[in-house]
């Protein structure tokens, strides 16, 4: 169910809570770690991160990809305080983080080189909000790195799987999460996102240089967009 603009932090937060995001990206499944392991790499390769760069992540979630950079002066908000908790505990003095809502980000115009933002369209009220402020706190000459699902594939996906009797390529019966069963992330979502959709929304405020398709272009889970004003 949307939640309503007034009830969106309380309601974000108990999903922030009810995943830990630990086991999204440990999953015991390979392939699935694979998958989201290459989003990462190529996220960060996109954003041609320079050793001085200001770099903001926007929903930052529990610091997994901030861990990964090593270059530049790094920058993270998330709307969650538990998420925040999280990422000050895995991160240590890395990285700046501070509570804040990424469709209104505390910071001057033009306060940074580069900008990343996976995996967090699908989960804000107003996806073209947040874009417009990321072009605000663009430099001229940034870029911007971003990734979203493919949902409709995945959906497909995990129909297959469980209507052939498959569920344990997703889930190994140890690992006792159920994923596939219960689509415990999906309820979390408040758009279904497309390479379309997020076309269509980017270009409205941003020139689109590349787009790649995780893992491989005929099997796209994840695209990543790479941008710049």
């Amino acid at each position: 169910m949307r939640p309503q603009p007034g009830e969106f932090e309380k309601w974000n937060e108990e999903h922030a809570i009810k995943h830990d995001l630990d086991k999204f990206y440990n999953h015991p499944n390979r392939l699935f770690r694979f998958i989201e392991n290459k989003r990462i790499r190529v996220l960060i390769q996109e954003a041609d991160i320079r050793e001085n760069d200001e770099l903001l992540e926007v929903g930052c979630g529990a610091g997994h990809i901030l861990e990964r950079i090593d270059k530049g002066n790094l920058t993270g908000i998330d709307i969650s305080p538990v998420q925040i908790e999280r990422a000050e505990k895995r991160l240590g003095n890395k990285a700046k983080l501070i509570l804040a809502n990424g469709e209104l980000l505390p910071f001057k115009d033009k306060s940074f080189d580069r900008i990343l933002c996976t995996e967090v369209f699908e989960h804000v009220l107003e996806p073209e909000k947040l874009l417009m402020e990321m072009k605000r706190v663009l430099k001229d000459n940034g870029m911007i790195s971003l990734s979203i699902p493919n949902e409709k594939l995945i959906i497909i996906t995990k129909k297959i799987l469980l209507n052939s009797g498959l569920r344990r390529v997703l889930e190994p019966k140890e690992s006792n999460w159920d994923l596939a069963s219960k689509n415990n992330l999906d309820e979390w979502h408040i758009h279904n996102y497309s390479l379309k959709l997020i076309a269509d929304q980017a270009a409205k405020f941003f020139r689109i240089l590349k787009i790649k398709r995780i893992p491989f272009y005929f099997i796209p889970f994840r695209y990543v967009l790479k941008l710049s004003k």
